[in-house]
């Protein structure tokens, strides 16, 4: 299923998890992410990421910009057909997930982060993490309601440096967040295969930051890199 409509239908399928698979069923370990909050941050994480990209890549002049976001909407769909594939969601639709697909249907699709898509997880999970809320503090969490004004901002804005730098810096904040979502997870996560699962996306997830981190080096004067 999308995502979108993961997010609808979590709260039955974690409950289906919690019989078919015994360690979901045991106590979550004191400190823990919960597994029905990583769940919920996971995906609306991604979806953040995937959509702001998808825009980037639909609209940046810049090739080094566009190529990392057409990277990034591949990177999260596959996480997310991942995740829908063990927790027992169907495929997702088919050419949504191989790189030939992205040009033209997938990346010219509506943002599907909009209205109800954005939840109010975050403050429950900064907690389970045992993070301070709100972006700009050191490890801090974008709210949801930041992420909207972000999109907001990012479709609101014309092409060009301004642009970059903003989808840049967004993406950014996303990953080192993402990070510490599946970091948490991945360690003290109470599903081992949901732990294998997280553990697997530290890879890309580390190697976008250091990818990210150069195009905004660059920004500079005026490039992306």
């Amino acid at each position: 299923m999308l995502r979108r409509d993961f997010l609808v239908h979590m709260l039955t399928a974690t409950a289906a998890l919690a019989v078919t698979r015994t360690a979901i069923a045991q106590p979550t370990p004191s400190g823990a992410l919960p597994t029905p909050v990583y769940l919920e941050m996971a995906t609306k994480g991604g979806l953040f990421l995937e959509n702001t990209a998808r825009d980037a890549h639909a609209r940046t002049r810049d090739p080094a910009v566009k190529r990392f976001a057409r990277a990034e909407v591949t990177e999260q769909v596959n996480l997310a057909n991942r995740i829908d594939g063990y927790t027992g969601g169907a495929p997702m639709a088919a050419g949504r997930a191989g790189p030939g697909g992205l040009v033209g249907g997938l990346v010219g699709a509506p943002l599907a982060v909009a209205g109800g898509a954005v939840g109010a997880a975050t403050g429950i999970a900064g907690g389970a993490l045992g993070i301070p809320g709100g972006a700009g503090q050191p490890g801090g969490m974008t709210t949801d309601a930041q992420k909207a004004q972000i999109l907001e901002q990012l479709t609101g804005l014309q092409p060009g440096p301004q642009y970059d730098a903003t989808f840049v810096a967004a993406s950014l904040q996303g990953h080192r967040e993402a990070r510490m979502i599946h970091g948490a997870y991945a360690q003290t996560g109470e599903d081992p295969g949901l732990r294998r699962i997280a553990r697997g996306a530290m890879p890309l997830i580390d190697l976008h930051i250091a990818q990210l981190s150069r195009l905004q080096g660059g920004m500079g004067d005026g490039r992306a890199g």
